[in-house]
């Protein structure tokens, strides 16, 4: 039957069985189906899981490889080394074991910090004593003995009938034996001192109040004593120097009156006192003049009368509402931007430091040399070398001068030379972030004051950090056709070191930036609070009105800086090239009959003496400024120099010998070279701006017709900036476009840019010239192209929180000026 129902043709019901077959079919075959893509998202599922999970490992690992920066501690050692080598500062224990042997001195009769006084002998300051060059280079050079280390003292002599101020040297250290080469100066020139500051404003502060008392709240809305919030005090103030005020025996100061407020030096009042201060015993001081609503009165009695009476034109002030809107300060207001609190860039070393410090000796690349602190004069970097050649025995800065311009007394007379508060002393802590790169190292200075028998220290007083300026060293890319086509460039990445200095209300930044290619660059900018007056018509041609009663005062910033240029060895020559206009033949190549064509050309020209070497720049007759042996030339006969190129020249306006500028009289000139003397080490000094009738330290006498032809030479640079302020001043006055900076630059000095060797350049070449769609290759020099890690975190705010002595020092009454 079966076979017979084979064989014959399927009737209606036939095909519905059959169909109903294929259908089941059909649905198992879906159900397979389900099942196996079910299956295979399973095991895609699991695979992804799997994967997340090797990723989460890598990842963890790569984590725990790269969760901070190294930091190459080993090779950041800032601690002083067991020999402390010539260039190195006075450190704590020699300064305890000098103090130790000049307590034990008779003939001093010393007093201790505690015990000081304008009628007392002690020790104000000291620092170590550069140690003589032509020993201190056989000893680098020849391996000869070091120079012995040596302190230079300075003491006041108040107990002396004729008081004055004893300078000495004390060594050998660290146990001293001898005090040498003692020099006296006048007890009228010496520095600002805690003890006259102090009693100078005592007495000032209580004789005021109790006779015009009712005069300072009338005027200004506060009083000097018994106040609470409207308290004004006098906070700042001027030199009256024996040039200034005719009378060579007198040594007298301007007292300014200020409320006080965030920032006092911005709230101008027109109450002034001239003090005079010439005696060593504070209860002899006394008041010389007073200056008030636009007049001058001898007598605080003369002032108190004439206010009674109507005499003098009464001032009316309010006392400023001491809050984070007023003008004068730093708080964050205004505009507020971004709109969220975003951090900003921030660099980081991947593969750590790459640069060492051992005590205050640092290499960078191939770069080494000394850092310091002078405690009068600031910043000084010694031995600085280049592939273990040196090309500077010293470079430093030496003073910083702003001399001002008012109809008001104080101001008028406020040409300050900042070495009179020590300018080492007031370069104070650096912040992580906003003065500093978060990665720099910081080094720490310590001074020797008055009114502390230990050592002060400023924690953060240098910062040193690598920096990619964000610019090209050099680059080039060729693209043409042919066979040549290349990029090859090398960012301008560099070391500097910075300090930054605050006297009183105006801030300076200090950079020694060290590049790649062998140049140094030295910087100077200005930043901080503009002293003001207050306005009266006679003030407008002064500058502009800031403010409804304020007027901001035209000065002048000046700094001067030591070169000491040692370009293979100490013969050097100085050579100017002149830019010279010419005319020359055109006959050859045109038509016109005598024709001539313009252009320029170079004069080489040797300078032999001191008296012509020191320059006023002339902008109508360009030139550089060379410096070399000239027995080490290139294979071409071309000396191998370094050039200085001054970028920061202003010209000193104030009339040569009148006033105070016979104290700067290194303003004179943008730039001086003088035959190196050991009596010459620094072109001022701390009593420079007392001294203008007769300079400790005369710069004019530097420059005479010594030979400096292949002598050991030093360059003298000033740089300086006049500021006229304006509103956008307010509340301190920004950097920008206010550095002044100068350059030495190797200038035949090698055979090519040194910084070719650097592994910071990045070459591309394609694979094949003529086929570029075979791509590019990127050489790195060894470099890791993506070298990662997490910055180290820093702890700053936890740091100065347990330890405020980090910013904000130890105070003292001379700081409060």
């Amino acid at each position: 039957m079966d076979d017979d129902r084979a064989d014959k043709p399927m009737n209606g019901q036939d095909h519905k069985m059959a169909d109903g077959e294929k259908t089941e079919k059909f649905r198992r075959m879906i159900g397979i189906l389900r099942i196996a893509v079910v299956v295979l998202c399973i095991v895609v599922i699991a695979l992804i899981v799997a994967f997340a999970l090797v990723a989460t490992q890598l990842q963890t690992k790569l984590d725990s490889k790269t969760e901070s920066c190294p930091s190459n501690g080993n090779d950041i050692n800032l601690a002083p080394p067991e020999v402390v080598p010539p260039f190195h500062d006075l450190t704590r224990d020699e300064i305890s074991a000098i103090k130790e042997f000049l307590y034990g001195q008779p003939d001093l009769n010393l007093v201790h910090p505690e015990a000081i006084g304008t009628n007392t002998s002690y020790i104000y300051t000291m620092e170590l004593n550069v140690p003589n060059k032509a020993v201190t280079l056989n000893h680098l050079d020849k391996g000869r003995a070091a120079p012995s280390r040596e302190a230079k003292v300075y003491v006041f002599r108040g107990d002396k009938p004729a008081p004055y101020v004893e300078e000495f040297v004390v060594g050998p250290l660290p146990n001293p034996v001898y005090k040498n080469n003692e020099e006296t100066r006048s007890f009228l020139y010496r520095p600002l001192t805690t003890p006259e500051l102090t009693a100078a404003i005592t007495i000032l502060t209580h004789t005021v109040h109790n006779t015009i008392g009712n005069v300072i709240t009338e005027s200004y809305g506060g009083s000097l004593m018994d106040c609470e919030d409207n308290c004004v005090g006098f906070k700042m103030i001027s030199t009256m120097s024996p040039m200034s005020s005719g009378e060579m025996m007198a040594r007298k100061m301007w007292f300014w009156l200020h409320p006080d407020v965030e920032f006092f030096i911005t709230h101008s009042y027109d109450f002034l006192v001239l003090m005079d201060l010439t005696s060593n015993n504070w209860d002899e001081y006394a008041i010389d003049k007073i200056f008030y609503g636009g007049q001058k009165f001898d007598s605080l009695e003369d002032l108190k009368n004439a206010y009674e009476f109507g005499s003098v034109e009464k001032t009316r002030m309010s006392y400023p509402l001491n809050d984070r809107e007023l003008f004068s300060s730093m708080n964050r207001r205004g505009n507020l931007f971004p709109e969220k609190p975003l951090p900003p860039p921030r660099e980081f070393e991947p593969m750590g430091k790459r640069y060492s410090i051992n005590g205050r000796h640092i290499k960078y690349m191939n770069w080494d040399f000394d850092v310091r602190m002078s405690t009068i004069s600031g910043p000084q970097l010694f031995d600085i070398r280049y592939n273990n050649e040196r090309i500077v025995y010293e470079l430093s800065l030496q003073d910083i001068a702003v001399f001002y311009s008012a109809d008001s007394p104080a101001v008028r007379f406020a040409d300050y030379v900042d070495s009179v508060a020590l300018i080492g002393s007031r370069i104070r802590s650096l912040v992580p972030g906003a003065d500093c790169p978060t990665h720099s190292t910081f080094l720490s200075a310590d001074h020797v004051v008055e009114f502390s028998e230990e050592p002060f220290r400023v924690e953060h007083a240098f910062c040193v950090f690598e920096h990619n300026t964000g610019k090209p060293l050099r680059r080039h890319l060729s693209s043409s056709g042919g066979t040549n086509k290349f990029y090859e460039g090398m960012a301008d990445i560099v070391f500097t070191v910075r300090t930054i200095a605050t006297v009183i209300n105006y801030d300076y930044v200090f950079d020694f930036t060290f590049h790649q290619n062998g140049a140094v660059e030295v910087t100077a900018i200005s930043t901080g609070y503009i002293i003001t007056t207050k306005r009266f018509s006679p003030e407008d041609k002064y500058g502009f009105r800031l403010r409804e009663q304020t007027i901001g005062n035209i000065h002048h910033h000046m700094f001067h800086f030591k070169a000491d240029m040692d370009i293979h060895g100490t013969k050097n020559r100085f050579e100017t090239i002149e830019i010279k206009p010419v005319k020359v033949d055109n006959t050859l190549w045109s038509s016109k009959d005598g024709a001539r064509y313009a252009q320029t050309e170079m004069v080489r020209q040797q300078v032999q003496k001191e008296n012509r070497a020191a320059l006023k720049y002339n902008f109508d007759n360009p030139k550089y400024l060379t410096f070399y042996n000239d027995e080490v030339k290139s294979e071409f006969g071309v000396p191998r120099a370094y050039r200085l190129l001054h970028k920061g020249m202003s010209k000193q306006l104030v009339e040569e010998g009148s006033g105070q500028e016979p104290s700067i009289s290194w303003a004179r000139y943008q730039l001086a070279v003088t035959k190196y003397k050991e009596e010459e080490k620094r072109s001022s000094s701390m009593y420079a701006i007392w001294d203008a009738a007769d300079p400790v330290v005369d710069f004019r006498k530097f420059v005479d017709d010594e030979v400096i032809y292949d002598e050991d030479q030093v360059v003298w640079v000033t740089m300086g900036v006049h500021h006229i302020p304006h509103m956008e001043d307010f509340p301190v006055t920004p950097t920008v476009g206010l550095d002044l900076s100068f350059y030495l630059l190797p200038y035949n000095y090698f055979d090519e840019d040194p910084a070719m060797g650097s592994s910071d350049a990045i070459r591309v070449e394609p694979r094949h010239q003529m086929k570029l769609n075979r791509g590019l290759k990127v050489f790195r020099y060894g470099v890791p192209e993506n070298a990662q890690c997490i910055p180290q975190a820093t702890s700053y705010d936890k740091d100065v929180d347990a330890n405020p002595n980090i910013v904000f020092d130890t105070p003292s009454e001379f700081d409060s000026i």
